[in-house]
């Protein structure tokens, strides 16, 4: 015996007894008002399928903004990079205030040292 409906594609003999049964079942004014029903049926799973996947698309670009917006470790990096760059400055601009402002010693030659001389003038 062919089991072909349990386990395949039902062929043309299984079809004409399946649309018999339905149309015995359902009666032949029923069936287009049945498929009418399953089309409107599949086209608002189709549309709300279709929203649900927009809304979630809408949701991860929000979520993407949010996060250029307030990411919190590169703002925090930032911050920290401006008050080292400004306490460099401040603390070059003061160190060389300091300088300017200290009297520039003096260097004088020890008459007396002959290591400063230059050495042709021993010979």
């Amino acid at each position: 015996m062919n089991y072909v409906l349990l386990f395949g594609m039902p062929g043309g003999g299984e079809l004409f007894v399946i649309v018999l049964v339905i149309i015995m079942l359902f009666g032949s004014k029923k069936i287009p008002e049945l498929a009418r029903g399953i089309g409107k049926g599949m086209r608002e799973i189709k549309n709300a399928t279709n929203e649900i996947q927009q809304e979630i698309r809408e949701g991860a670009r929000e979520i993407n903004r949010i996060k250029e917006v307030t990411d919190i470790e590169t703002q925090v990096k930032d911050v920290i990079d401006k008050e080292k760059n400004t306490e460099d400055t401040t603390k070059e601009n003061t160190e060389a205030k300091n300088i300017a402002d200290q009297p520039q010693p003096v260097q004088r030659k020890d008459p007396y040292n002959t290591e400063d001389q230059n050495p042709t003038e021993n010979s």
